[in-house]
């Protein structure tokens, strides 16, 4: 089971980001990211990078919206152990406990 911590996740994100796991209907899981107001091009592709050094090979795909300031990063197949979950955070219909969320 590969473990995530959303509190390096988090850190990796400018003050004021979002982050939430949601999961598709396909069964995708990702992370949906969201920082308000909109970042400047540079500290979009360093956020990205730091997620790439956090996630490493767990990623299967980014998807950026067009405003620089939404993407989703898409997971390879669990699975997963999210520690430092907050209950906001996670998909509807999922447990936490002690701040951890599996998602298989």
């Amino acid at each position: 089971m590969e473990i995530i911590d959303m509190n390096r996740i988090r850190a990796a994100l400018p003050k004021g980001a979002r982050v939430t796991i949601k999961k598709k209907m396909s069964g995708a899981l990702y992370i949906d990211c969201q920082v308000f107001p909109s970042i400047e091009s540079e500290m979009f592709e360093l956020c990205k990078q730091w997620q790439r050094e956090i996630l490493k090979d767990l990623i299967y795909e980014f998807y950026t919206e067009e405003t620089g300031s939404h993407w989703k990063v898409f997971l390879k197949r669990g699975p997963f152990e999210f520690h430092n979950v907050e209950p906001y955070e996670s998909p509807a219909g999922t447990l936490i406990k002690n701040g951890k969320l599996q998602i298989a």
